[in-house]
Formats: structure tokens, C-alpha cells, sequence
């Protein structure tokens, strides 16, 4: 009978305050809605970082490149490769016994501002579960043939956002990332030859073609800029350029033209990714291969951890910035509670005659602050999640992962065991200035 006379004064308060009570609820509430985007977001690069970083150990970049620009122009496709690469190296790895595969990577182009990889048939064997071929002469195989440049396979999330389907057609800008001002190559059109099934990595949102229709596109891009000269006339290169696969390709064209020098036989690379026989044959190569050869080399697994630590560093900083919300949001609860404390000086006299024993009436403060946390904790994190799913294809697509919007991630769990401890600490003090107050005097003095 008094433990329900006591749950019915603290429901009975909670509506009667339910103004303040609601934005309590409210303000603990946002706090975890921001813990889950950050705790899913960090979860999901780091598992894209790590899965992706297995597959290649090594990655060749043009040199001068950093370590960290080198993996995400190649693994992660979101920045611009450095430079170009001498088709040779690839070559030269292919050749290496302490090499189990060796990819040549092309960069040059865009499309809807992703990436257009230029790759072998090789890697998306290597990458990809599965492919929703295009019915007719199609090879799973030999997808991206030589004998057909104009083949492109795109990932699923690619397809998905912007509703390609195979056999569709699109030309490619010319630059990393496409602009209203960038060139289209609409003589040169591709076709979606396959989509590939989803791998939940960076691949699902990257478009692959022959690292050969690289090269052939930006021939024809060379011989339009021949014939117009108005960058050469200005004595001004688009930085975009600088950074195409093919970029000494063509303008080694036109100064054997001027008799200034030769065409190569072979166009030029972004990098080359390299799978090992062993840990020590990728340290072996990284040495050799970032040696004033003309390229730098990375351990991947090294890089992506250096990554990895900054973004739990990004995380802690966001999750230190969360928490610290959280003492604000449950201090102003604290304050509150004891602004209702003196409101409710008569109720609890009344109580009091009733035969309520000051512990009792004091445990009230305890179990409203309880619901209130608990109400905050699982507002915020259903309604967190929530926005996480609504926003996953925006969200994935920006970053280019894959995340998972119902995962639990520790951050919630800390900032949940926050939560609690710091509002009863709070409730605690509160229940103190309840037990000591002479309950009859501070009402005859009112």
C-alpha cells in the first residue's frame, strides 16, 4: 500500500511538472541521439578500413605521395592520387616472386562525381561475390575485356542511387570529382556490362572500367586539347590533370610532334595494388619500392591503423563533447527536482501524517529521476537508430561505407552507465536535503 501510494505521488508530480519532465527527457535524449550517430559512424569506417586493408597489403603510388593519400585514392577511392605511375613498375611487380597479384589502378575521370577506376578483369575477380551480368557475350571472367573498352562495372550502391541498370549508358567528366565546369567525353561512352553484388566496402560505391579505356579516352582528350590549344596558349594546366593516368600519355604526343620527346608505349597508372606472399615480403617490398624508384610504397594494414587512430581519437574528442552534455543536461534535472522539492513542501506533509517515513518520501526523488533518465536513455538511442536507418543510403553514400544502424556501439554503453551513476549521484543529494528538512516547520513557516 505505500509503495503504491508513493509510485502515485511520483507519477502524480511527473504530470503535474510534465512541462519540464518532457524537456528533461528531451535534452538526454538529443545527447544519445548524437552518441549513436557518432558511435555507428566511427564503427562502420573502422570495419570498412580494416576489411578493405586485408586484401591488398600493399599499395605503390606515384612518389611523393603520402602514405594516406595513397590508400584512400586507391582502397577507399575519395582522394585524388598524387601523380602518375610508370606502367613498368607494374610490370616489374607482376614479375616478383614475392608478389601473389599485382592490380594496376587508372584514375583520370568521374561520373556524377564518383570515381571511374580503371582496373584489370583481375581485380573485380578479386573483389567482387558476385555479378548481375548483362545477358548476351558478357564473360564474368574477362568483364573488363581488352577487345571491349567501352564495358564498365559499377558497384551496387552505384546502381542503386542512381538507378543504372546494365546495358545502360553514360560518359564520364574529365577530373577526379565532376563539376558543372568539367569536360564530359561524350564521344566516349561506356556501357554497365555487370553490377556488382554488395560487398559492404567502398566497392559498392565505385565504377570500374579497363585501365586501357583510361588511356584510350584521354588519347582522344589529348588531341581535342591539340586542336584547340587554349591551355598551352595560356601557359596554364588544369590541376585536375596532373593526376590522370594518362597525363604524360598524351602530352607525350604532342611534344613528339615538336620533336621534344617520344610517346610511351604504354600509358601511365595511379598505383598498383599488391597482394604478398608474406608480411616480410611486403616490408621488402615497401623499402625497395619507396627508394627513388619513381614511387612510393605503403604497408596498407600500417597505414589504415595510423587511420583508424585518429578516428578513435575524432571519436573520443566527440564522445568527451557528448558526455559533457550529458553532466549539463542532468545538472539542470538536478536543479529542477530540487525547484519541485520546494513546491511539494505540502504534499509531503501530508505524507508525513499519513504515516510516510522521511525515507520513503525522499526514495520519490530517486525513482523520478530514474524514469526520467531511463525515458531520456531509450528516447534517444530508438530515435537515434531510427535516423541512422532513415539516413543510411545518404549517409553511406557521402562516406562511402557500409554502415550497420542498429549496431550497439560501447560509446552508447558508456554514455548509458554516465547516465545512470551521475543522475542517482545527483538524486542522492537531492534525498538528502529531503531527509534532513523539517517538513512541518518549513510548511507553518510558508
Amino acid at each position: 500500500m505505500r509503495t503504491a501510494f508513493i509510485l502515485k505521488a511520483v507519477f502524480h508530480n511527473m504530470k503535474h511538472r510534465s512541462g519540464t519532465v518532457a524537456i528533461s527527457v528531451c535534452a538526454i535524449a538529443a545527447a544519445f541521439i548524437f552518441l549513436s550517430a557518432i558511435g555507428s559512424i566511427s564503427f562502420g569506417l573502422a570495419s570498412a578500413a580494416v576489411n578493405s586493408s586485408l586484401q591488398f597489403p600493399l599499395v605503390v603510388g606515384p612518389a611523393g605521395s603520402s602514405d594516406t593519400q595513397i590508400v584512400m585514392s586507391t582502397i577507399f577511392n575519395i582522394d585524388k592520387p598524387a601523380g602518375t605511375l610508370d606502367y613498368e613498375i607494374y610490370e616489374k611487380l607482376k614479375a616478383d616472386q614475392r608478389v601473389v597479384a599485382a592490380f594496376p589502378v587508372a584514375r583520370a575521370d568521374s561520373y556524377m562525381g564518383i570515381p571511374i577506376t580503371g582496373v584489370s578483369s583481375d581485380l573485380i575477380n578479386e573483389i567482387s561475390k558476385e555479378l548481375i551480368l548483362k545477358h548476351g557475350d558478357v564473360d564474368a571472367k574477362d568483364i573488363l575485356s581488352d577487345k571491349d573498352l567501352h564495358r564498365a562495372v559499377i558497384g551496387f550502391k552505384v546502381a542503386e542511387k542512381y538507378e543504372l541498370r546494365t546495358g545502360d549508358r553514360f560518359a564520364g567528366s574529365h577530373g577526379h570529382v565532376g563539376d558543372e565546369d568539367s569536360e564530359d567525353h561524350a564521344d566516349f561512352e561506356y556501357y554497365v556490362a555487370a553490377v556488382m553484388a554488395p560487398v559492404n566496402g567502398p566497392e559498392d560505391f565505385s565504377i570500374y572500367v579497363n585501365y586501357k579505356a583510361v588511356w584510350k579516352v584521354h588519347e582522344h582528350h589529348g588531341e581535342h586539347e591539340a586542336e584547340h590549344g587554349h591551355e598551352a596558349e595560356n601557359g596554364h594546366e588544369n590541376e585536375d590533370h596532373k593526376g590522370c593516368a594518362n597525363y604524360e600519355l598524351h602530352h607525350g604526343a604532342q611534344k613528339e610532334e615538336s620533336g621534344h620527346g617520344a610517346e610511351s608505349e604504354h600509358g601511365t597508372l595511379s598505383a598498383v595494388l599488391v597482394k604478398t606472399v608474406n608480411p616480410i615480403a611486403t616490408a621488402e617490398l615497401e623499402r625497395e619500392y619507396s627508394a627513388g624508384t619513381g614511387s612510393t610504397a605503403t604497408d596498407t594494414g600500417k597505414t589504415v591503423r595510423r587511420i583508424v587512430q585518429y578516428m578513435n581519437k575524432a571519436e573520443s574528442a566527440a564522445g568527451l563533447f557528448s558526455y559533457a552534455t550529458l553532466m549539463i543536461v542532468l545538472a539542470m534535472v538536478f536543479v529542477t527536482i530540487l525547484m519541485a522539492v520546494n513546491e511539494r513542501k505540502k504534499e509531503m506533509a501530508l505524507m508525513r501524517t499519513l504515516g510516510i517515513g522521511r525515507m520513503a518520501i525522499s526514495m520519490t526523488v530517486m525513482i523520478e529521476t530514474v524514469l526520467v533518465t531511463i525515458a531520456g536513455i531509450l528516447s534517444g538511442i530508438l530515435i537515434g537508430h531510427g535516423v541512422l536507418w532513415y539516413l543510411k543510403p545518404l549517409i553511406d553514400f557521402s562516406l562511402g561505407i557500409d554502415i550497420e544502424p542498429f549496431i550497439f556501439t560501447s560509446v552508447e554503453i558508456k554514455g548509458i552507465a554516465i547516465t545512470l551513476i551521475t543522475g542517482q549521484i545527483l538524486a542522492f543529494f537531492a534525498m538528502i536535503r529531503i531527509y534532513n528538512m523539517n517538513i512541518i516547520e518549513e510548511v507553518a513557516r510558508d
